[in-house]
C-alpha cells in the first residue's frame, strides 16, 4: 500500500458505518459550514510536526496569482485568498442517510489542524478559514460547484461519489490533495496531488504474505467476498487475481450485496469449499460475519481486514462476536503506539484540544497526512501563492513520512505514484488493536517492507 489507503479499501468507504451523532457533527447542509480558527494547541515549537519544521508560521502575506495556477496578480484576485485569509475546503459524507457519520474525522482533522495552524502563525501570515462540504454521499457534484465559488483548494476528505465531483473541479481550476480518491474518474483527474496512490493496475498483498507464515495450511485456501454493486465488484476481482497470481489459492470467491440479511449461508459455502483465511472486500460491521462464523461452527485459521475498518466499532464486533483471529492490516504508525512515535502523539493532542471525544481512526491519519503536505507545500510557496505552486511543490516532495506517521515514499503527481511496499499487521482483541511483531516481522522500523508485498495486475477490471 503507498501510504494509507489502496482502491479496495476507499471503495469500500461508502459501506463503512461511522457513529457520530448529529449534535456532535458541524454539516454543510445546502450551504457549506464555514469555520474560522479558534484556541488550538501547543507543539513541541509552534508551527512544528514531528520531523516537519515550519509547516505553519508567520511571514509576509502580500501578493498572488490565478486562482488556477496563472501569472503574478494581488493577493485579493486570487479565489479564497486574501492577503491576510486562506479560505480551504473539505469535504465528507457526513449527513448520509445510509452510513450518517462518514467521514466525520475529515471535519475534526480539519478544524483541530487549522486552529493548530493559525496558532504558529497561519501559512506565511495567512490565517487560515475552513469550509465543510457534506457531499451526503449523492451531492458531490454539487458541494464542488460550491467550492468552486469561495475556495482557494480542496484539502485532506474524500467523498465516496467523486467521480461526479471531478467536471465542476476542474472546470473551475479548483486544485486538492485530498484524503482519498475513489473512482478511476477521480484517481486520473488533473490538479491535484494525491498523498496516498492508489493505481487500479497494483494491490497490497503483504499481510497474507505476512498470514500464511503464522497458518500455512491457508495459503491455498482463502476466501475472497467481493460485493455485487459495479462500483465495488473491480475490488473483489482484483484481489483474487492479486493472490492467484502470486502463489495463493483461493479456494471460495463470492459477490455479495451491499445489505446481507442473513451471512450463514455465505458462511457455510466457504467452509464447504476447506475456506481457512478470508477478507471481505465490503463490509459495514464486522459483527454479523463474525457471528455467523460462530453459529455454524466454522474455525477459520483467520479474517484478515482492512485499513477502513480501524476504528472502535470493530473492537466492539470481535468482542461480541467472541472471535479472537481477526487481524488488520495497515501501513501507518497506530494511535496505540502514540506514546512511542512523537509525531503521533502530537496529532492525538491537537485532534482532542479541538474535538476532545474525536475518534482515532484511519480516517484520523489521512487526513493528516494530506492537510501536513498541504500546509508544508503553501509555506513552500512563500507570499505569491498559487495553486500551480502548491501542487508542483507537493508533487516534488521525496520520502514523504508527514512528519512520522508513514513509512518515508515519494509523492507524484495526480494519482500516478506506487503503492507503498510497508505493512504492519494488528491483532483485533477485546482489549484493543495490538501490534504483531511476530507476525509482522518488521525490517524496517515497525514495518516490513518488501516489493513482494505490491502485487503487479494484468487487469484492472474497469
Amino acid at each position: 500500500m503507498a501510504s494509507a489507503l489502496t482502491v479496495a479499501i476507499a471503495a469500500t468507504i461508502a459501506l463503512t458505518a461511522c457513529t457520530r451523532s448529529a449534535d456532535e457533527r458541524e454539516t454543510g447542509g445546502s450551504e457549506p459550514a464555514a469555520t474560522t480558527a479558534g484556541a488550538s494547541p501547543a507543539a513541541a515549537a509552534a508551527g512544528d510536526f514531528g520531523t516537519l519544521r515550519g509547516v505553519c508560521g508567520p511571514g509576509p502575506a502580500s501578493g498572488g496569482g490565478s486562482g488556477s495556477g496563472g501569472g503574478a496578480a494581488g493577493g485579493a484576485s486570487v479565489r479564497g485568498v486574501t492577503d491576510s485569509e486562506i479560505t480551504i475546503g473539505t469535504t465528507a459524507d457526513v449527513g448520509s442517510n445510509i452510513t450518517p457519520g462518514l467521514g466525520q474525522e475529515f471535519f475534526d482533522v480539519g478544524d483541530a489542524f487549522v486552529a493548530w495552524c493559525n496558532k504558529a502563525g497561519g501559512i506565511n501570515g495567512r490565517k487560515l478559514k475552513l469550509i465543510k462540504h457534506d457531499a451526503k454521499l449523492s451531492e458531490a457534484a454539487a458541494q464542488m460547484i460550491q467550492a468552486c465559488q469561495t475556495d482557494f483548494m480542496i484539502v485532506g476528505g474524500g467523498m465516496v461519489g467523486d467521480a461526479a465531483a471531478v467536471g465542476p473541479r476542474v472546470d473551475c481550476g479548483l486544485g486538492q490533495i485530498s484524503g482519498y480518491t475513489v473512482s478511476p474518474e477521480a484517481i486520473r483527474a488533473p490538479l491535484q496531488v494525491v498523498p496516498i496512490p492508489a493505481p487500479f493496475d497494483q494491490y497490497p498483498i503483504g499481510a497474507y504474505r505476512q498470514l500464511v507464515k503464522r497458518y500455512p495450511e491457508a495459503a491455498d485456501h482463502l476466501g475472497v467476498a467481493g460485493n455485487n454493486l459495479a462500483t465495488l465488484r473491480p475490488q473483489g476481482l482484483r484481489l483474487r487475481e492479486a493472490l492467484t497470481t502470486n502463489g495463493f489459492g483461493v479456494s471460495s470467491y463470492q459477490e455479495w450485496p451491499p445489505l446481507v440479511a442473513n451471512y450463514r449461508p455465505y458462511m457455510e459455502e466457504m467452509r464447504a469449499k476447506g475456506t481457512r483465511g478470508l477478507e471481505a472486500i465490503a463490509l459495514q460491521d464486522l459483527t454479523a460475519p463474525l457471528t455467523a462464523i460462530n453459529n455454524i461452527g466454522w474455525k477459520p485459521d483467520f479474517v484478515v481486514i482492512a485499513h477502513q475498518l480501524y476504528d472502535p466499532g470493530t473492537i466492539k464486533a470481535v468482542t461480541t462476536a467472541n472471535f479472537s483471529n481477526v487481524y488488520l492490516t495497515l501501513d501507518h504508525v497506530p494511535f496505540e503506539l502514540a506514546d512511542t512515535v512523537p509525531a503521533v502523539k502530537e496529532a492525538v493532542t491537537i485532534l482532542r484540544e479541538t474535538h476532545p471525544e474525536a475518534k482515532l481512526t484511519d480516517f484520523t491519519a489521512i487526513g493528516f497526512n494530506a492537510w501536513l503536505l498541504w500546509a508544508k507545500a503553501a509555506t513552500e510557496c512563500g507570499a505569491d501563492l498559487t495553486t500551480a505552486c502548491v501542487l508542483e511543490k507537493a508533487g516534488a516532495t521525496k520520502q514523504w513520512s508527514a512528519g512520522g506517521l508513514y513509512p518515508a515514499h515519494d509523492i507524484a503527481p495526480g494519482g500516478k505514484g506506487d503503492l507503498s511496499t510497508c505493512v504492519l499487521l494488528m491483532k483485533v482483541t477485546p482489549d484493543g488493536f495490538v501490534y504483531d511483531r511476530e507476525l509482522t516481522r518488521p525490517n524496517n522500523g515497525i514495518y516490513n517492507c518488501d516489493p513482494s508485498n505490491v502485487a503487479e495486475l494484468t487487469n484492472t477490471f474497469e
